[in-house]
């Protein structure tokens, strides 16, 4: 019988700040940044807007999405590094580094990761990636070598058992400080290799935080349905701030100010798919659009759970043999004697967003079986009464830690 692999993305997004240790200061932590690969930031954002255009294309009627770039990319690299063949050239150019440059992405990440882990002042951002094995199916010592760039925690457990579905359920909720309790539902079961999973915790506090005094409630007009009744979070003063015809969007720091919020609001006779597919074509708007500019700023408070198998998206880009019983080919991963290929890429979000700031968690889980600014001088007024987009970006390294669409601040799932 074909062995199966699964991946599961978990990530969590809070509220309020919270910092613990001695992190690097703002600069030496900037320092560090400088010296690594930018394409794989790149590379990672890019992936994430595809799957995020892709994911509303597949939805029905709407509603919120909200999915951590850099989550997925790193659990599928963790995939990448057992394929091998067709199997790895799909997937070599879905995260943008072909076979022999594997060895190029290990490194990047393994230069990344501890930057992500000691996140600065003021806010606190945990990664972390497992392989749980099936404990009669002996990994690779060349792919368990390779996972050492990802600091993957490797457990090996009965994958038919309900004590596997605790036991990872358990490790998810405590690298997602409870946010995200639940990501199997049942046993992996006898025919998978293993389970693979990243998870993903964020806390950071505003760098100027929203007076509670200042919300309101305000009207926001889904695209469809009526208009709802949403608490608007506001503030006054000067913001790193861009628009063009079709947008408006601006930079609200955390901490220091090495990571940011970007809301973008499409214009009212523009759409949420209008600017993803502006943004999937042209990038974000660089940092020279940005500029420091007085205004005022309406933002409403939400809380968003999202949870979806992103196999199909991820088929949609491309990606057909790691998902064929018969020919998928992670060969690298384990020898089986039969294909290895992987059954399904679960990943579930959780974002809360207030005055204080932004706590939020993700978790992905890949599961393997076998077979033009205006002047200056006037003040902008933005008020995201409208779906929107957020992407919350590590600035110093240039990661997209997540990034979402928000068709309505009361739709909680």
């Amino acid at each position: 019988m074909n062995k199966i692999l699964a991946l599961l993305l978990s990530l969590l997004l809070l509220t309020s700040c919270s910092s613990a240790g001695s992190p690097m200061s703002f600069s030496e932590r900037a320092d560090a940044a400088k010296k690594l690969d930018s394409r794989l930031a790149r590379q990672s954002n890019e992936l994430g807007l595809k799957l995020l255009s892709q994911l509303r294309g597949q939805s029905v009627g709407g509603g919120n999405l909200t999915i951590s770039p850099y989550s997925i990319s790193a659990a599928l690299a963790l995939a990448y590094n057992g394929s091998k063949g067709e199997t790895a050239e799909e997937l070599g150019k879905l995260l943008g580094y072909d076979p022999d440059e594997l060895d190029q992405l290990n490194t990047s990440e393994g230069a990344l990761l501890p930057l992500l882990n000691d996140a600065g002042p003021g806010i606190q951002l945990e990664l972390a990636n497992s392989i749980w094995a099936n404990q009669d199916i002996p990994l690779r010592k060349g792919y368990l070598t390779s996972e050492n760039f990802y600091d993957a925690q490797i457990r090996k457990t009965d994958l038919t058992g309900e004590k596997s579905v605790k036991a990872i359920n358990e490790w998810v909720s405590d690298h997602t400080s409870g946010k995200i309790d639940r990501m199997l539902e049942q046993p992996p079961g006898a025919q998978s290799v293993a389970v693979l999973v990243n998870a993903l915790y964020f806390k950071g506090g505003w760098k100027k935080v929203f007076l509670e005094g200042n919300t309101h409630p305000g009207e926001f007009y889904p695209a469809s349905g009526p208009a709802v009744e949403v608490p608007l979070m506001k503030q006054f003063g000067h913001f790193l701030y861009a628009e063009d015809k079709d947008w408006q969007a601006v930079r609200l720091p955390y901490g220091e100010g090495q990571m940011h919020m970007i809301v973008i609001l499409p214009a009212k006779d523009s759409s949420l798919d209008s600017v993803i597919d502006h943004l999937e074509k042209d990038g974000l708007p660089s940092d020279d659009l940005f500029s420091g500019k007085e205004g005022s700023l309406s933002l409403p408070r939400f809380t968003a759970n999202y949870g979806t198998d992103l196999k199909k998206a991820v088929q949609a880009l491309g990606v057909k043999l790691a998902f064929d019983p018969n020919k998928g080919d992670f060969s690298g991963l384990a020898d089986t004697g039969t294909p290895i290929f992987i059954s399904s890429i679960i990943h579930k979000t959780y974002i809360e967003v207030n005055e204080s700031g932004t706590e939020a968690a993700a978790s992905t889980l890949v599961g393997m079986d076998a077979g033009a600014a205006p002047p200056a001088e006037e003040p902008f007024e933005m008020t995201v009464n409208r779906p929107f987009i957020y992407i919350i970006q590590d600035i110093q390294t240039g990661v997209w830690l997540f990034m979402g669409a928000i068709e309505n601040p009361l739709l909680a799932e």
